[in-house]
């Protein structure tokens, strides 16, 4: 599930001994140990393995986009977990951060969406951007698919009388 990326806890203790205490009657008493628990959220194998891949694609994007870096110099706390890491496995995901640079009404109504549904959307801007190429103008995301799936509609076939 693209919900739950592959994400892996590391955890660590360090228990770190002291010199032994000298009372004031002369005795000789324990030290307490100072130990530490530290643990961290870290992308597991297949996340690493995706982006890698992903930083293959942009550079290959880079010579036909060659401003892309400065174009997507954003932060990717903006949009939900979930939706980073399927824009990283994505075959055009360098075209989907460039698109989200210049919507950033689609990044705000993908931080009030739950994962799934993040993941979901970003699938679907892919698709669309197979499609056909979204408009150089700043125009809606919403108002671009709509004119996207008038034209992909079927079109009515004419009916004709029947010769008889």
């Amino acid at each position: 599930m693209v919900t739950f990326a592959p994400y892996s806890t590391v955890a660590i203790t360090v228990s770190t001994a002291h010199q032994p205490v000298r009372t004031k009657d002369g005795g000789t008493e324990h030290a307490p140990e100072d130990v530490q628990n530290l643990s961290a959220v870290v992308p597991g194998r297949e996340l690493t393995q995706n982006a890698a891949e992903y930083n293959q694609r942009v550079d290959a994007f880079k010579k036909q986009q060659p401003n892309f870096s400065e174009l997507v110099n954003q932060s990717t706390d903006e949009i939900p977990l979930a939706a980073h890491d399927q824009i990283l496995r994505m075959r055009n995901g360098p075209e989907i951060s460039l698109f989200l640079r210049f919507a950033p009404e689609v990044c705000s109504a993908l931080r009030k969406m739950d994962p799934a549904k993040a993941a979901e959307t970003i699938e679907n801007i892919s698709h669309d951007l197979d499609y056909g190429n979204i408009p150089p103008e700043k125009i809606g995301y919403s108002v671009w698919k709509e004119a996207r799936n008038r034209e992909k509609a079927p079109r009515s076939r004419k009916r004709y009388p029947s010769l008889r």
